[in-house]
This record gives C-alpha cells, sequence and structure tokens, in this order.
C-alpha cells in the first residue's frame, strides 16, 4: 500500500493514501481516527500525521491504531505545535498541547513508558525514536518520527 497521511485536509498530495474525517476533494479514505481504523495490519511502511494527533479524542486508540497499521520497522512522522508557541493554544479544536516527552509513553526504554506505557494503550513491542525535532524559525512544530518495533 502507498503511504498514508492521516488527517490531509484541503490539500492531499499525490503519492499517498489521503485520509480524512471530511469528504473532501482528493480524500480517498473518510475515517474517524479516534475510532478503529479501515486498514489492514501492517499495510504500510510510512504515514505522516501532520497537524492531527493533537485534535484525535483518543490518543491512546491512535497511536495504537498506527502501531497495527505499520508493517515492522515502518515510520510514523508526527507532526504538531510545540507547546511553547502560541499557535498551539489558538486553535479551539486542539485537545492536548504536545511536549518533547509526549510520545514517551509509547517509545520503548524511556521513562514514562517504562511507569506508564500499559496504562496508555502501548502495544508490546511499541517504537524507538527515529527523530525529534523543533521546526522553523520560531521552533513553531514539534516532528517526531517513531520506527515500530517488531
Amino acid at each position: 500500500m502507498r503511504p498514508l497521511n492521516l488527517g490531509c485536509g484541503q490539500n492531499p498530495p499525490a503519492g499517498f493514501v489521503n485520509v480524512d474525517l471530511a469528504p473532501l476533494p482528493g480524500v480517498d479514505v473518510v475515517a474517524d481516527l479516534s475510532r478503529p481504523w479501515p486498514f489492514a495490519d501492517g499495510c504500510t511502511r510510512y504515514m505522516v500525521a501532520s497537524h492531527v494527533f493533537e485534535h484525535v479524542e483518543d490518543p491512546a486508540l491512535f497511536m495504537c491504531e498506527a502501531w497495527r497499521v505499520l508493517a515492522p520497522g515502518g515510520h510514523l512522522d508526527i507532526r504538531v505545535p510545540h507547546w511553547r508557541h502560541p499557535n498551539a493554544f489558538t486553535d479551539p479544536t486542539h485537545r492536548r498541547f504536545c511536549t518533547e516527552a509526549t510520545f514517551d509513553y509509547w517509545v520503548e526504554g524511556q521513562g514514562l513508558h517504562i511507569g506508564y506505557g500499559a496504562a496508555y494503550g502501548s502495544p508490546p513491542a511499541c517504537f524507538a525514536y527515529a527523530l525529534r525535532r523543533l521546526n522553523g524559525e520560531d521552533r513553531a512544530e514539534l516532528q517526531v518520527v517513531l520506527r515500530k518495533l517488531a
């Protein structure tokens, strides 16, 4: 399967299976990412979720579904507003504000995963960090790339 673009919005790029809650032009799959996803286990090696995670109702389910749908060694590229940037708080549909440690609950060996991962729905084999950085001159965006562990 082509890479998944979760929450593609109004400008879905070519080369992806574009997924969104709204049936917009260019959306291939209409799906609520706060519910079980309509994709087979291990069906893709890459998915991007750009400015989506902060909107989902159930972040633990989102992470479990991402792990389920990714092939072993596949990558989940998440981009969210960084909590320190004022724009993180301006959108009334944001349900959470992400820090560099937000995804530690689902990353093997991280203190939050060791202490609380099971309570937050961490899959048994979880993820490893491939990248964690702030993007932009104003450091407004947190990008986290997670690699699925087999």
